[in-house]
């Protein structure tokens, strides 16, 4: 067997043990802490808790606004930490994507 056919043989042995494992077996094998993405707030919901801390009425302020917002969180920190499958550097790609949702979103924001 050659040396990268033994490589690809014990990725898939790896694969298949990890995607067997629950939840929190498979968190018994982090090396350290972690970050669970669903305390990440999505920007509907950062924008929820932002307009409440502003004295703001939020319902209607919101409407309108609801869609990719719900769906797109913003994370600041080490993304490393993040509890995900896989992390891909996309490069210039995302730097691109990045642009256009965020265009999206602020154009949501201001049509009321």
């Amino acid at each position: 067997m050659y040396p990268g056919n033994k490589r690809k043989k014990l990725w898939r042995e790896e694969k298949e043990r990890l995607l067997k494992m629950t939840l929190e077996e498979r968190r018994k094998e982090y090396l350290g802490d972690y970050v669970a993405l669903k305390t990440i707030p999505t920007w509907m919901e950062d924008l929820k808790s932002k307009s409440e801390s502003d004295g703001e009425n939020t319902k209607d302020d919101l409407q309108g606004k609801k869609s990719l917002s719900e769906k797109v969180s913003l994370y600041r920190g080490d993304i490393t930490l993040l509890e995900v499958d896989a992390i891909v550097n996309a490069g210039r790609w995302l730097h691109i994507l990045c642009s256009c949702v965020l265009k999206i979103f602020y154009s949501s924001m201001v049509q009321v």
